[in-house]
């Protein structure tokens, strides 16, 4: 474990106060029509996912002025894979 423990935290805060937000607001009925995607909710799954990761590693570099190192890279994405049953629970209620 590499990551610097607030920041760790700040990671967690991050994550799961946006998906509270992405819970009292749900989805646009238009997502599946602009982005011609099937299973809106697996689209919104993802792009949850890779707005947290890239989120995340842009507050690494801020808090440290640095890209982070590899090992670092994975731990903030195990990080958002922590919360994966939570995201993947909510998102699959617009699939089909």
């Amino acid at each position: 474990m590499t990551l610097d423990t607030r920041f760790r935290e700040q990671t967690n805060k991050l994550i799961s106060e946006t998906l509270e937000l992405y819970k009292s607001a749900g989805a646009s009925p238009r997502i599946g029509q602009v982005w011609k995607c099937k299973n809106t909710g697996d689209f919104l799954c993802g792009f949850f996912v890779g707005e947290m990761v890239g989120s995340a590693l842009g507050a690494f570099q801020v808090f440290h002025k640095r890209e982070p190192t590899p090992d670092e890279h994975m731990e903030i994405v195990e990080i958002v894979e922590k919360y994966s049953d939570d995201i993947t629970i909510f998102f699959s209620q617009f699939n089909g």
